[in-house]
């Protein structure tokens, strides 16, 4: 049963994974939701749990905890499918942050042991540079928000797809996958995004006006 479980759980998370690494800009709702549920799950993992990743609050049956990040994950859909320009702030802010949590085991490092000081600090320090990884995920977006999404979903679904098959990061073989996984990503979602545009500009395109050549030939043919 729990073989089954995990595989399922597995199965389900790479979907979620592909889906954002290839599809993440299209769909913001959607988006935001699993963002938003993969980041709850892994700041109540590290922050409150103790463990390491968010899918270990499924494998240690820390159903509180898996509640609480599928809340924030139905309300992630919610806020993208009816405040769509909130939602792409709020995207912004969750990567920035996710990507700041890759920082923690360094800042409680320097504050435990370099530093010397209270590992209550930890927490406090921590959660201050997520704060700040978010500002500037949300700063990415005002600057540029398309190009940004795309880059930025590609780096969450990569990262996704990564932690779901626990992949060695010290392994060749694993950066060559995950460098081949991200320029799929970046290429599909491009393409994505040049013919959407290419279709805009096709519809607001002004009517082409007559030379003035044919004007001349007209006038002639009414003399």
């Amino acid at each position: 049963m729990d073989y089954l479980t995990s595989l399922l759980t597995t199965m389900i998370l790479l979907a979620l994974g592909c889906y954002i690494l290839f599809a993440g800009r299209k769909y913001t709702g959607a988006t935001l939701g699993i963002v938003g549920m993969t980041v709850a799950a892994k700041l109540l993992a590290v922050m409150v749990a103790e463990l390491e990743t968010g899918r270990e609050l499924i494998e240690t049956q820390e159903w509180t905890f898996v509640g609480i990040a599928l809340f924030v994950g139905v309300l992630g859909v919610v806020i993208g499918r009816f405040i769509p320009r909130l939602g792409v702030f709020l995207i912004g802010f969750a990567a920035g942050a996710s990507i700041a949590l890759f920082l923690y085991d360094i800042t409680s490092y320097l504050i435990t042991d370099f530093v010397q000081q209270l590992e209550s600090w930890v927490d406090w320090v921590t959660l201050a540079v997520i704060v700040v990884g978010g500002l500037f995920g949300i700063w990415l977006i005002r600057a540029s928000k398309d190009e940004a999404l795309i880059l930025i979903t590609m780096l969450i679904g990569v990262q996704f797809i990564q932690d779901v098959l626990g992949l060695d990061k010290s392994s060749s073989w694993t950066a060559i996958f995950i460098l081949s996984l991200g320029l799929a990503g970046l290429l599909v979602q491009y393409a994505v995004y040049l013919r959407e545009m290419e279709a805009v500009s096709e519809l607001t395109a002004p009517e082409p006006l007559e030379s003035s050549v044919a004007y001349f030939q007209d006038l002639q043919l009414e003399d």
